[in-house]
C-alpha cells in the first residue's frame, strides 16, 4: 500500500480529469478565465486576465473579448484572446473567421477558441490555416487537477527553485520538510545556503532519502503552516561549530522569522494552527 503522504494525495488530484456535466455561457467564460489565471499565477508571471473584456481595435473599432489576458516578460507585450463557445453542435468554420477578424484588428495577439461541442472539420481547417488554437472543454484541466497542481507547487520545491532566502531538507517519498525531534516537540531547519544544506544532509547520512531544495515565497508560507500544524518550531542552521565540527544553529520565533523574511503579499496567519491532539483536544 502507498505510503500516505502529500505527494500521493497530488498525484490522485492531478489525475481526476471529470468536468461539471453541465455549465451556463457566462459558467464557462468565468471557467475559462480562473483556469488561466491559475495557470499563469503558477509561473509567477504578473498577468491581467480578464472577461467580457471592451478593447478598441486599430481601425478605431470596439471588440468584446469573452477572456482575455496580458502580461510582460523579457521585454515583450503578450496578449491573448479567448473565444467561448458553449453548445452542443460543433463550432463551424464561418464562426471561426468571425473571431479571426476580430484578432486581427490587434496585431501580434494570440487567438485561442474553446468550444463544449466540438469543431466541424472546416472549422478546424481554417484554424490551422490562420494559426489560431482550437480547444475543448475537456482540454482545460479540472478544479480537482488544478488544486493538485496548486499543491505541488505550494508543497513541494523542484530542483529549479532557488532559495529567497532559504532552503531545506525534504523526504523524496513524502516531500515533508526534515526535522528532529526536542523535548518532545519538532524542530525543522533553515539553512541561508545551499551549499550548507548540502553539507549537512551528507553529515548526517541522508542522501538516500533527503534532498535539498530551495524555498521561495510560497514554499515558506506553507513551510511555516506546516511547522504549525505539528506544533513545531524553527531553528536556522549556521554552520559546523569550530571546537567539535558538530552544527550550530539558533532558534527564531515565529512571528520573527515572518516578519523579518516573509515579504509576499499573502499573509500568513498571525495565530498558530496546530492539529487538535497534538493540542490535546480529543476528536468528537
Amino acid at each position: 500500500m502507498r505510503k500516505p503522504s502529500m505527494r500521493a494525495l497530488i498525484e490522485i488530484l492531478k489525475c481526476q480529469n471529470k468536468h461539471a456535466p453541465k455549465m451556463s455561457w457566462e459558467g464557462l467564460e468565468d471557467h475559462v478565465k480562473q483556469v488561466y489565471e491559475f495557470l499563469l499565477s503558477i509561473e509567477g508571471e504578473n498577468v491581467v486576465v480578464g472577461r467580457n473584456v471592451q478593447l478598441r481595435g486599430k481601425t478605431g473599432n470596439s471588440y468584446k473579448l469573452d477572456v482575455f489576458y496580458e502580461f510582460e516578460k523579457a521585454g515583450f507585450r503578450h496578449r491573448v484572446a479567448f473565444e467561448c463557445k458553449n453548445t452542443k453542435r460543433p463550432v463551424e468554420r464561418a464562426e471561426v473567421a468571425v473571431f479571426k477578424c476580430a484578432v486581427d484588428e490587434f496585431p501580434g495577439m494570440t487567438a485561442v477558441m474553446i468550444s463544449s461541442g466540438g469543431y466541424q472539420s472546416g472549422a478546424r481547417k481554417f484554424a490551422d490555416d490562420h494559426s489560431i488554437l482550437l480547444l475543448e472543454l475537456e482540454d482545460l484541466p479540472t478544479i480537482s487537477q488544478l488544486l493538485g497542481m496548486r499543491l505541488e507547487i505550494a508543497t513541494m520545491p523542484d530542483e529549479k527553485v532557488v532559495g529567497a532566502p532559504f532552503w531545506s531538507i525534504y523526504e523524496v517519498e513524502t516531500n515533508a520538510p526534515y526535522g528532529m525531534l526536542q523535548d518532545g516537540r519538532l524542530l525543522s531547519v533553515l539553512f541561508f545556503s545551499k551549499a550548507q544544506a548540502l553539507q549537512y544532509l551528507r553529515d548526517n547520512r541522508l542522501e538516500k532519502e533527503w534532498v535539498v531544495r530551495g524555498m521561495s515565497q510560497t514554499h515558506l508560507r506553507t513551510f511555516i503552516l506546516t511547522v504549525d500544524a505539528l506544533d513545531g518550531r524553527f531553528l536556522i542552521v549556521f554552520g559546523r561549530t569550530e571546537d567539535d565540527g558538530g552544527w550550530g544553529g539558533t532558534l527564531i520565533e515565529r512571528e520573527k522569522l515572518i516578519s523579518e523574511f516573509y515579504v509576499d503579499p499573502i499573509p500568513i496567519p498571525a495565530e498558530r494552527n496546530v492539529m487538535p491532539h497534538l493540542r490535546g483536544i480529543k476528536p468528537s
